[in-house]
């Protein structure tokens, strides 16, 4: 699959290489905010016990 989706970037390998960096960078920051919504709307926000 991820050779697949690499084929299908247009350019030469250079520019493939940076495109496919890009992508990976902007999911993983995606990710974080994701994972960093759902923490603090469905998961306990840390407050005091007791």
């Amino acid at each position: 699959m991820i050779r697949r989706a690499y084929r299908a970037l247009p350019g030469p390998t250079p520019i493939r290489v940076a495109t496919s960096v890009l992508i990976v960078a902007a999911a993983l920051v995606a990710l974080h905010f994701f994972y960093d919504w759902v923490g603090n709307t469905f998961l306990d926000t840390g407050g005091t016990v007791g």
